[in-house]
């Protein structure tokens, strides 16, 4: 099975971010897996509009149970049939949204015989509606997901922007995926790379506008993984990007907020390594050893 393959069992700005593990709760050995995939609304394809809110679901709804419940989430990366194979867990959650990606949800919750649980309906006219629809998704799928041994938790750091800037974050969920996965060969022809370079900026720009548009942290880690991730990819619009990401990092204060901490790696990707190190210096005086190592990750980006 190819790394693209693999179902994705993190946040999808944690791998590009160095992996902070001290940002994510720990899992036990004995968890509950509950596996997140989108699959096509009663048999109808969904438009282009749709799809990064159809793929971003599971993403979306997978992150709330890390955060959320005692679980061991997993989302797919691509949309399931009816009849296909998916990894063995206690719970399956299967999302759909109607075809033009606006007017309806539908989730399904099933054990791991198939049997259905429960089945969550959810309609919504315009991207505020749509939004309040998502927000209380990540409730109703816990509760169902209860008969399979999952339980909710509390966590004061997972906190969310409600209305149209939440249907933003869960599209931008797979949009920050896309950017890695689908990465162009180096043999592709003009017409590719310059249609390639026209999406990774359209991805960052929406998720610059995001992130500096609400309080809420993970709105901006999720434009710091997708800038990250462009990086790496070696994009040569990330440069473009450096006026929205200084806001964010600047606004960050205090050495708590995680957007504090990832404002350490943000401003080596821009060349300001002096005001990285004031942060790694102060970071590491806390102690925590995992903390510690994610800083030496983030020294060893230049």
């Amino acid at each position: 099975m190819t790394a693209r393959a693999e179902p994705i069992g993190a946040p999808v700005w944690f791998a590009p971010l160095r992996a902070p593990s001290w940002l994510v709760p720990r899992v036990r050995d004995d968890a509950a897996r509950v596996v997140f995939c989108a699959e096509a609304w009663k048999g109808q394809p969904v438009g282009g509009a749709g799809r990064d809110l159809r793929l971003g679901l599971p993403l979306y709804l997978a992150e709330a149970a890390r955060f959320g419940t005692d679980s061991r989430p997993v989302a797919l990366r691509h949309p399931v049939e009816p009849r296909d194979a998916l990894p063995e867990a206690p719970v399956v959650v299967r999302s759909a949204v109607s075809p033009g990606g606006r007017g309806a949800i539908l989730v399904r919750v099933s054990d791991l015989g198939g049997a259905r649980v429960a089945e969550i309906a959810r309609e919504a006219t315009d991207e505020a509606t749509l939004g309040d629809a998502l927000g209380g998704l990540p409730r109703a799928v816990a509760e169902a997901a209860s008969r399979g041994g999952v339980r909710p938790v509390w966590d004061s750091m997972y906190a969310l922007p409600g209305g149209s800037p939440l249907a933003s974050y869960v599209r931008g969920s797979h949009a920050c995926l896309r950017v890695t996965d689908e990465a162009l060969s180096a043999s592709a022809d003009a017409e590719a790379i310059a249609s390639r370079r026209a999406d990774v900026r359209s991805v960052l720009t929406t998720l610059g506008s995001l992130a500096t548009s609400t309080s809420e942290p993970f709105p901006a880690l999720l434009f710091f993984g997708a800038l990250l991730a462009a990086r790496d990819a070696g994009s040569p619009v990330v440069g473009e990007f450096r006026m929205p990401a200084n806001v964010r990092c600047t606004a960050a204060t205090d050495p708590l907020d995680p957007v504090y901490a990832m404002a350490a790696l943000v401003m080596r990707v821009f060349g300001d390594l002096e005001a990285s190190e004031r942060r790694i210096e102060l970071l590491w005086e806390s102690g925590d050893p995992s903390m510690r190592r994610w800083l030496a990750r983030v020294q060893a980006v230049t």
